[in-house]
């Protein structure tokens, strides 16, 4: 066997069904060991795709809002429909969601420009992909969204840009002439395609810098940059993790001691609505507590679901065992929910 342009990406503390879940693709893996790791190498990525850890995916995924026109090949969208159809049948209809391919992008720009977007700004993309969900629920919502955020790492695999869009105050009209026919309702899209040469140029959106020489003992040492971008600004790491209670800040030193400051470091570059970034991590004893501002807004949760998917798909990717449940928020604490509990 040659190697001849071969690229393996080395996955430590992630299972080979972890990567082919996450991927959604059926080919075949070569698996290499050195070292004691293993080298993956999908025969199918070599042609331009991309396996990478869970680290390298949060720190340089971008919202990308810019596109270029041209339509993707039929077989790139019969993998991204295989995928979708995948979890639609396996967890979708179970959780009350399903995701919808809007192939036809100029007639849902057309059909949204002004009323729908991104800070009311329609982005323009050759291809969405819808998620319906069945009601409103927070819990719906939450499992839409974790699952949607797979989809968008699998479009980074693929070497392909994205970007969420908010619709969720467009008449039930529009959203139902988007869905057409399809059952339920649609609050988010997902453009997606080939970013154009002006989104090419934007740089990796999470860039870690220590503001202070303490900063393994000053949580608010260690933030994301640049600041100066609304976008791009991050929480720091004692404005977003909390130990044993709500509002206590956690120190780089105490997540470091229990082997989860590398999680707390990269889950902050998780994306949110208008990045307000509504979600906290409090940790417990042998796990942690995800919770969100003002839960009666519903736009909180879309958030939170986004967030599990991330913290989960790290915590794998550093080998440690991570499982979770939904929890609905307490209604009576109008300041923040638990949303989900963590075992590590």
């Amino acid at each position: 066997m040659t190697n001849a342009k071969l690229e393996s990406s080395v996955v430590q503390g992630v299972s080979l069904c972890d990567i082919e879940y996450s991927s959604g693709l059926n080919n075949k893996l070569l698996l290499l060991f050195d070292s004691g790791c293993i080298n993956i190498i999908s025969t199918e990525l070599l042609e331009g795709g991309r396996i990478m850890s869970f680290r390298e995916f949060t720190a340089n995924i971008l919202s990308t809002r810019d596109y270029e026109g041209t339509r993707l090949e039929e077989k790139v969208i019969n993998d991204i429909n295989a995928y979708l159809g995948k979890v639609n049948d396996s967890i979708g209809v179970e959780k009350g969601f399903s995701f919808v391919m809007l192939e036809n992008g100029d007639d849902v720009f057309k059909a949204l420009e002004g009323v729908g977007g991104y800070n009311g700004v329609m982005i323009k993309s050759p291809h969405y992909i819808g998620l319906a969900i069945s009601k409103e629920e927070p819990e719906i919502e939450f499992f839409g969204a974790y699952y949607m955020q797979s989809m968008v790492k699998k479009l980074y695999e693929m070497n392909l840009d994205s970007c969420w869009i908010n619709v969720r105050k467009v008449s039930d009209d529009m959203k139902a002439a988007l869905l057409k026919g399809h059952a339920g309702s649609i609050n988010y899209l997902l453009a997606f395609g080939m970013a154009d040469d002006k989104a090419k140029h934007q740089t990796s959106r999470m860039s870690v810098t220590h503001e202070s020489s303490s900063h393994k003992q000053d949580p608010y040492g260690i933030k994301v940059s640049d600041a100066a971008d609304s976008d791009k600004a991050r929480l720091s790491l004692g404005e977003i993790a909390y130990l044993y209670q709500w509002g206590n800040a956690a120190t780089y030193a105490e997540l470091e001691s229990r082997g989860v400051a590398d999680i707390f470091l990269y889950v902050r570059n998780a994306p949110s609505y208008k990045n307000i970034q509504p979600c906290r991590l409090i940790l417990q004893d042998g796990g942690a507590e995800l919770a969100v501002l003002n839960p009666e807004k519903e736009e909180n949760y879309i958030d939170a679901g986004i967030m599990m998917y991330t913290f989960e798909g790290l915590a794998k990717d550093m080998g440690i065992p991570c499982k979770w449940d939904f929890v609905k928020a307490e209604s009576n604490n109008k300041e923040y929910g638990i949303v989900a509990k963590i075992e590590l």
